[in-house]
């Protein structure tokens, strides 16, 4: 074998390896492609949903409401003052997130529409802490979670909304 016969060699060799290469890596990418497709595009479905924030007496939520908002991801926040004739209105919500009055008729309210309507919630407590009762009845419904600061509010949201299936109507 001459010297110019294995250089050609070694070159065919090289050629025939880089096209394995970008041949498996391209089948690679399109197999993730194929399979990710589906997951982004519920992916994105999900957080596109109608979410409500509700206020309480004692716990307005305009600011948690802005914050939500001011992420980005979400763009169908539905915002309702403290009033128990705002349940009318939770019809086409996906999750409710609500913030804790002690004592409050609309925070019972809407913890008894969310489990009902099989809605996951949240509880935004703030500065309050719940009541024994009020979180006992919270820890009994499988959907629901507590929130005490922002940033959790936040992971929560975007946690529930991105994997939580839609409600069956």
């Amino acid at each position: 074998m001459s010297l110019n016969s294995a250089a050609d060699a070694a070159t065919i060799l090289q050629f025939l390896l880089w096209l394995i290469v970008t041949f498996g890596g391209g089948l690679l990418v399109i197999g993730y492609i194929h399979k990710m497709r589906p997951v982004w595009k519920r992916f994105t479905s999900n957080v596109s949903r109608q979410m409500a924030v509700i206020s309480t007496e004692m716990q307005p939520m305009e600011h948690e409401a802005d914050l939500l908002d001011r992420v980005g991801y979400f763009n169908k926040i539905r915002r309702l003052s403290a009033d128990e004739r705002n349940l009318n209105l939770l019809h086409d919500t996906s999750l409710i997130i609500i913030g804790y009055s002690p004592s409050s008729k609309v925070y019972k309210a809407t913890l008894a529409y969310a489990k009902t309507n099989k809605l996951p919630i949240i509880v935004y407590s703030g500065d309050h802490r719940l009541s024994q009762e009020d979180l006992t009845d919270l820890k009994q419904y499988s959907f629901s979670s507590l929130c005490e600061t922002e940033l959790r509010l936040v992971s929560d949201v975007f946690a529930i909304m991105s994997t939580f299936p839609k409600a069956e109507s």
